[in-house]
């Protein structure tokens, strides 16, 4: 970012989009696209949805480990595992976003959200108390009933980012990405 890009970014004049990652004007959450994209999604769903309590469950845990850590590209994110992720992503110039509500019927937060290529969803599951694997096995039959693409990640995967990250990712990205 150049000297005065980060001027307007300490003013509060430029702050990246919490959806897609990228730069925009004003403190705004949500660039335009991502606004109207997440509005169209909430008037899709049907007017008797009740969330599920593994959803609720979901929401709970977003409000109860706060996203506390900062990443290089400034997304705030809940363990070290998930800021290696996210760093990794930005030094290899991948847009992401962080904790993006999937675009399905029901309450869904991915970890993280690649929207180039063929868009991707990227799960981290770190934690392995059987209550979190009724939400992993929970939020992998909602990536599977709506066919998203998913990545899934471990602890073991995070010891070796650099030579898993991109056998996962290439398929994803487009042909001439290059992770140099």
């Amino acid at each position: 970012m150049c000297k005065g890009c980060n001027i307007l970014k300490e003013e509060g004049k430029v702050t990246k989009c919490e959806g897609c990652g990228i730069w925009k004007e004003g403190n705004l959450p949500l660039c335009k696209e991502c606004w109207s994209k997440n509005k169209k999604d909430e008037e899709k769903k049907s007017k008797d949805y009740k969330p599920s309590e593994e959803e609720k469950e979901d929401t709970d845990f977003r409000n109860k480990f706060p996203a506390t850590i900062i990443a290089e590209d400034g997304h705030r994110v809940r363990s070290k595992s998930e800021k290696i992720i996210d760093d990794w992503l930005y030094h290899k110039g991948i847009v992401h976003a962080y904790e993006r509500k999937v675009p399905i019927e029901e309450e869904v937060y991915c970890d993280f959200f690649i929207p180039i290529g063929q868009k991707v969803w990227i799960e981290f599951w770190g934690i392995e108390e059987e209550k979190y694997l009724k939400r992993k096995l929970l939020k992998k039959k909602f990536y599977d009933k709506y066919k998203k693409r998913l990545i899934e990640l471990n602890e073991k995967d995070i010891e070796k980012i650099d030579d898993i990250m991109p056998i996962k990712l290439r398929d994803h990205l487009p042909k001439d990405f290059s992770f140099d």
